[in-house]
């Protein structure tokens, strides 16, 4: 059972590779075609929060359309990094996890570029295995931002808790030295 919960927390960052491993799989049109969707829906937001004002819709997608592919590299790599990350501290500390993490992150982008090699119309490039990694750097920081909120919680909380023992051990030595003078002071 406890081999079950250690390897357990691995499902999710195996599941996301596949999820990777899938869009990395498709031709060049299909996937050109599903970001130029999701940057006409950008566009389309766009024009709504500049309240209609004179936006060449067709320009904007034009302009946006490889910032949208890259953005998504970044996050797919992004994402598969802080579920290693958190796999790996299920059995290791978390300098370890976050190496490993970082480690294993780079191996699967060159991997996921080596494999869009062998899918038709795309190609692999060591420019996007930087966009996967500049993914996995914004998530590292993000990881390192959370540990030290976390941290310096967990530090005031013992200092809370430091702070109360004394004051718990004074006042516990009040009392006893007020019995002993029999309740005067």
């Amino acid at each position: 059972m406890r081999i079950i919960r250690k390897y357990f927390w691995y499902l999710p960052a195996v599941i996301w590779m596949f999820v990777i491993f899938s869009f990395s799989g498709q031709t060049a049109e299909v996937s050109s075609g599903i970001s130029l969707k999701v940057t006409q829906k950008i566009v389309q937001l766009i024009g709504i929060l500049r309240g209609g004002e004179n936006v060449d819709p067709d320009y904007l997608v034009e302009l946006l359309h490889p910032y949208v592919r890259k953005c998504a590299h970044m996050g797919e790599f992004g994402v598969l990094f802080v579920l290693l990350f958190l796999s790996f501290l299920a059995s290791t500390v978390a300098t370890r996890a976050m190496a490993a993490a970082i480690f294993v992150s780079f191996i699967y982008a060159c991997l996921d570029e080596f494999h869009q090699t062998k899918v038709g119309g795309r190609a692999g490039a060591f420019t996007d295995v930087c966009v996967d990694m500049t993914g996995v750097l914004a998530a590292v920081m993000f990881v390192l931002m959370i540990y030290s909120f976390w941290q310096v919680g967990h530090e005031r909380k013992m200092e809370m808790r430091i702070a109360a023992g004394r004051r718990a051990g004074r006042n516990a030595r009040e009392e006893a030295g007020s019995r002993r003078t029999g309740g005067s002071r």
